[in-house]
């Protein structure tokens, strides 16, 4: 696979490389995309989360007493 990078993100990724934080760029952009794949499940666990939170929450009737609190 090839990967073009527009040429700010090229030198930020030399950047990286001149710190000595990867031995290649292939070693960088692998851990840049398992960064953000595991952010990005995380971040559908946590909607999930929310989403059973809500559901509990519409089912327990709290919506209601929290948005609608003099509706009695």
């Amino acid at each position: 696979m090839n990967v073009n990078l527009s040429p700010d993100i090229e030198k930020r990724v030399e950047g990286e490389l001149a710190a000595g934080q990867f031995q290649d760029a292939s070693q960088f952009v692998e851990a840049a995309v398992r960064y953000f794949l595991d952010q990005r499940q995380r971040s559908q666990q946590r909607l999930e989360a929310l989403r059973r939170l809500g559901r509990a929450a519409d089912d327990e009737g709290l919506y209601e007493s929290v948005l609608l609190p003099n509706q009695e």
